[in-house]
């Protein structure tokens, strides 16, 4: 029976400083942990704290145990703080996280993070509760900051008067700026989150948009950097934009989404759209213009071939009516109309070609192209008393738009011929050079006629601008000779004053000056 005494006594000592050893290490614990540990009773007041919550907020362990957690807690922070406790008995959890701030001792804020624990009895009846708390204010300095550069980052993004989407791998919307959401008429709030592709892409376009971005997530192609489709607008409309991207990438040079910025260009269109049609209409009236200069010129070059056909046509048949025609006279008169008469044909073909539509690649002499143009040209010049005079022509063949090259030649010839109409000029002079340079034709036009004044020499090529009489110049010649040159023909045309010298007299004049791409053997 002692025995047993002496054991049990044994086995109550090692339970005391098995629960001795547990207090004090508790107790250690307690006081030493980095985050500051609260016992508060359930009318809110502390009753138990450690160090590291007396350093938090400032106070020392005497003056907290006399204080209400609403003591201390910020004044905006406290109904809060009651919410979500109530909240917690009533749905019967025993625990939840969160966030609020302290005033300390002194006066200023601290922010923490507080894990709250209920402990009950046996019944559910809340005895106390247990807070752990830690010292976030660093953190959410960090997150102020960063929330600060973002609305600065917005506000930047905000001013550009472009389009700015930002999405993630999936193609969902994670930022987009103000010109975003009016040009689509969405909120912000209406496209964040939501599928870029499957909800903003028209229709017509959105297969081939998701193929070709998954082939580029998925490596499978090459980046794009730059692509135009139709956007769908919250009232319906479709919008036509271009889009210039940036991919975002991982530390694996995975694409994990993109930033594209986007320029409407809807408009645009409409109007290229609508000038191709107006310029259409110039080419067209250009044409008809160069058509009622080419059929002077033919009325021109035909009088006297047709006064000599009807000069041996009424010889031959007076001679017949009396009886006089002898075979030699008869055949030398009808030898006169076919000669003539071939001559007249070479004429309608020379004509036929200039205004014949042809945009096809010729290769053909310098010489030739001078040829035709002097053929074009030389009636009407010779009839205003003009010497047209090619000073230097390249040798070599060239490969370019043979009529459009013309074209442009012969409106410069015309407006060149023009600007002689009312003077009394005597020694009259149209000088034509061209050499090929860098695979170029350089063809320079000069006259003599006093040049262009200094006030309307930047206008002469405007549509519609003219210095002749309204009622003979329509102003679309040099119009459209620059537009030919510069969009179908992907040259230039400079225009200039300069002294021109011919028979020894020095006359101011115009010189234009045509560069044209073309290819030379």
């Amino acid at each position: 029976m002692t025995g047993n005494i002496k054991e049990l006594q044994t086995i109550v000592k090692e339970q005391k400083q098995l629960i001795d050893k547990l207090t004090k290490q508790n107790v250690s614990l307690f006081e030493h942990s980095k985050v500051g540990v609260v016992y508060v009773d359930n009318k809110g007041y502390f009753f138990e704290v450690n160090k590291k919550f007396c350093e938090i907020v400032g106070y020392d362990e005497n003056e907290l145990l006399t204080l209400n957690f609403r003591d201390i807690t910020y004044e905006e922070d406290i109904e809060k703080d009651l919410m979500q406790h109530e909240s917690s008995k009533s749905d019967g959890t025993n625990s939840f996280t969160l966030e609020k701030r302290y005033l300390r001792k002194n006066g200023k804020i601290v922010w923490c993070e507080i894990f709250i624990n209920h402990i009950k009895d046996e019944k559910g009846k809340i005895l106390f509760t247990i807070g752990l708390i830690s010292d976030i204010s660093k953190r959410k300095k960090i997150q102020d900051t960063i929330l600060e550069q973002t609305k600065t980052m917005q506000l930047y993004l905000d001013i550009v008067d472009v389009m700015i989407v930002a999405m993630n791998k999936q193609g969902n919307v994670t930022l987009v700026n103000r010109k975003t959401c009016e040009t689509l008429g969405y909120e912000e709030e209406g496209l964040l989150g939501r599928n870029w592709f499957n909800n903003y892409i028209a229709e017509e376009d959105r297969a081939e948009n998701i193929n070709k971005y998954l082939k580029i997530i998925n490596k499978e192609t090459d980046i794009v950097e730059k692509v135009q489709n139709h956007i769908l607008c919250k009232n319906g409309k479709k919008r036509v934009i271009l889009w210039r991207r940036a991919y975002l990438y991982d530390d694996k040079k995975n694409i994990i989404g993109l930033i594209s910025s986007g320029d409407d260009i809807t408009d645009i269109l409409k109007l290229e759209k609508e000038n191709k049609k107006r310029e259409q209409v110039l080419f067209n009236q250009s044409k008809m213009a160069s058509m009622g200069e080419m059929l002077r010129n033919i009325a021109h070059q035909w009088r006297q071939p047709l006064s000599t056909i009807s000069t041996a046509a009424s010889g031959v048949k007076i001679q017949k009516e009396l009886n006089i025609l002898k075979d030699e006279d008869f055949y030398n008169s009808m030898d006169a109309i076919v000669g003539t008469t071939k001559y007249l044909s070479q004429t309608i073909d020379d004509f036929q070609n200039f205004f014949k539509i042809d945009n096809s690649l010729k290769e053909f002499p310098c010489s030739h192209l001078l040829e035709n143009i002097k053929n074009l040209i030389n009636t009407s010049y010779k009839a205003n008393d003009i010497e047209f005079i090619v000073e230097s022509c390249e040798s070599g063949l060239i490969h370019g738009y043979f009529n459009e090259i013309i074209q442009i030649v012969i409106n410069i010839l015309n407006n060149a011929k023009d600007a002689f109409t009312d003077t009394k000029l005597e020694n009259k002079v149209v000088i034509i050079n061209t050499k090929i340079k860098n695979k170029k034709l350089v063809l320079t036009i000069k006259d003599n006629a006093g040049g262009i004044p200094r006030n309307i020499i930047d206008k002469i090529f405007e549509p519609y601008f003219t210095t002749k009489h309204q009622s003979l110049g329509t102003g679309i010649g040099l119009y459209m000779t620059k537009n030919i040159i510069e969009n179908r023909l992907h040259g230039s045309i400079e225009v200039k004053n300069e002294n021109v010298i011919y028979n020894n007299i020095t006359r101011k004049g115009a010189v234009f000056k045509l560069t044209i791409p073309c290819s030379t053997d």
